[in-house]
């Protein structure tokens, strides 16, 4: 495997934070051009040398290449709302798609009743290896506070699932995934099914984080067997997931402030699992990234079992669904053509049905590599399947962020896989850490402008309404208690009634 020289790494990633900020200064709306890096040394690239190195969050780039806050003190946002005309923006959001989501990030900034905003973030391969979520997760709760890592999956299903500060390894379990397997079925929030029999554990090691609770998400059902649960090698609780008839269910336990390690073991009889949520008692912000690998529409709108994915997304209470798929669907040109506008309207319509209050945002996929001799050229399906989305959000009400345009567009593959260091993996699908928070940059910077849009079209309400104790601002309906969770006392572990 290779070794990526640290110190060689950090000079080259400031010199590649002067040139890309020389060259999006001026490169007016047409988002990033690579091009510019081909000064640049050489770094190793290829498929094997991306999965290995994602396990641990890339360091924090340079001021210079950091696209800036437009909430940060003394940084004044007139310019970049000025500019972002809906014919040059990259964030579309003409009907107030998102004010649902922005609403919340108000009530959690302003320390109304809302204590945690949540995303849910569902995509393909980057996704899987918390690519681009991992960075705009960062990004984010460096500006809203870290309610903690979120959902994540207790062992894993590809060698190159990861979450960024976390690192997770199971044993003894089947897993089932919605790619895998294409049928429609019960597979929770995040796609996959993890069956355990007696003696299947799981360690998740929280790197980077303080969580203080840890709630399983699992089907309850006759004969269900028990999950053991330690912190730091001391009992923390133990979850019974034994129940009358089968339904889907989720139980929390309290972990010890500090906690670096947690395991999972099935005792008793066998046990069917979907994952973990983590989380603090800090008011924050969690960015969940469900990335199946080589998932595409067809997954959210026919393989998950629409009531039981109600109920999933219905007990997560999202502020904002992330729905991010395409580039797998842009190797079959036909199947664009003719039937993922509907398979795009199905998956959407199964998420509104869920969480009619919640915002949508459609994201494009990135731009796809086509190789052709010494030539790469941009996939042709690729730009149809942007209009398409662009054109279903519009009709759907949900906002459309525009990846392939903000990146560059047209031939962005051939740039960031010629430039130095290379920006994408040489598939020329998947991008580097580098590439990959470049465009975590370009996502958070949209999203944190129309933010600031939306507190300027509200700031007449804000300073004549009073702070809200008990309920949610208008237009955002208060978060009920999920009637999934439950809290289990660690001195007193119960049952799931």
């Amino acid at each position: 495997m290779p070794t990526f020289p640290t110190k060689t790494l950090q000079a080259v990633a400031t010199f590649a934070a002067i040139l890309l900020a020389v060259h999006y200064g001026t490169a007016g709306s047409k988002g990033l051009d690579p091009a510019s890096l081909r000064p640049i040394a050489q770094l190793p690239t290829g498929r094997a040398s991306i999965f290995p190195i994602v396990k641990v969050a890339p360091p924090a780039l340079p001021t210079a290449l950091a696209i800036p806050d437009p909430l940060a003190p003394g940084h004044s946002t007139s310019s970049a709302l000025a500019n972002s005309s809906p014919e040059t923006q990259f964030l579309i959001d003409d009907n107030g798609a998102l004010d649902h989501f922005y609403a919340a990030l108000q009530n959690l900034s302003s320390g109304r009743s809302q204590p945690t905003v949540r995303i849910v973030h569902y995509g393909d391969s980057p996704t899987t290896a918390d690519l681009i979520t991992g960075d705009a997760r960062e990004l984010l709760q460096q500006r809203f506070g870290n309610a903690g890592p979120g959902f994540i999956l207790i062992a894993k299903p590809w060698a190159w699932y990861g979450h960024h500060g976390v690192d997770v390894s199971g044993s003894n379990w089947k897993i089932d995934t919605a790619v895998g397997s294409m049928h429609e079925a019960n597979y929770g929030l995040g796609g996959v099914i993890f069956t355990g029999p007696v003696g299947a554990s799981s360690t998740i090691h929280l790197i980077a984080h303080n969580s203080t609770s840890i709630e399983v998400q699992y089907l309850a059902q006759p004969n269900g067997g028990a999950l053991d649960i330690t912190a730091d090698g001391n009992p923390a609780g133990t979850i019974q997931t034994a129940a009358d008839t089968k339904k889907d269910d989720a139980s929390s336990i309290t972990l010890p402030a500090g906690t670096k390690t947690v395991e999972l073991t099935v005792s008793g009889n066998p046990v069917q699992l979907f994952g973990v949520a983590f989380s603090t008692q800090e008011r924050g912000l969690t960015y969940d990234s469900i990335g199946l690998n080589g998932a595409s529409t067809t997954v959210m709108s026919r393989a998950f079992n629409p009531a039981t994915f109600a109920l999933a997304l219905q007990h997560r209470n999202p502020d904002l669904v992330v729905i991010n798929y395409g580039t797998n669907e842009s190797s079959y040109p036909a199947y664009v053509e003719k039937q993922y506008e509907p398979e795009l309207i199905r998956a959407i319509g199964r998420v509104r049905a869920a969480l009619p209050n919640a915002s949508i945002l459609i994201m494009s996929p990135m731009d796809r590599g086509d190789r052709s001799g010494d030539q790469i050229s941009t996939m042709p399906a690729i730009p149809e399947i942007v209009a398409i989305q662009r054109r279903v959000a519009q009709q759907t009400g949900c906002g459309f962020f525009n990846t392939y345009q903000a990146m560059g567009g047209n031939g962005t593959m051939s740039r960031w896989y010629d430039g130095h260091p290379r920006m994408v993996a040489a598939d020329l699908i998947h991008p580097t850490p580098q590439g990959a928070r470049i465009v975590a940059q370009l996502l958070t910077s949209q999203l944190l402008i129309g933010y600031e849009r939306y507190m300027q079209n509200h700031a007449t309400a804000q300073r004549t309404s009073p702070p809200i104790a008990s309920a949610a601002s208008p237009g955002h309906s208060a978060k009920p208690t999920p009637p999934l969770a439950k809290q289990i006392n660690p001195a007193h572990p119960i049952g799931v009634q």
